[in-house]
């Protein structure tokens, strides 16, 4: 798998292609609150605690990081 580069919280994260924002922050030990989300379970992002505002390219959106990739 090819490997990303994000900065989270002013720290560089390295994050593998698949994983999602929450992941990626959990391997880091930047701790992202969140009620519905369970290792065991799908995600699907639905109590929208995890929400976090990804920069890219320009632009700025605000994503539920349990479901995004």
């Amino acid at each position: 798998m090819s490997e990303l580069h994000l900065q989270i919280d002013g720290r560089k994260v390295a994050a593998s292609a698949g994983m999602t924002v929450l992941e990626a922050a959990t391997n880091a030990g930047i701790e992202i609150p969140t009620l519905c989300h369970f290792d065991r379970l799908e995600p699907f992002g639905g109590c929208r605690l995890c929400m976090v505002e990804i920069e890219a390219g320009g632009w700025t959106k605000m994503v539920v990081s349990c479901v995004y990739q």
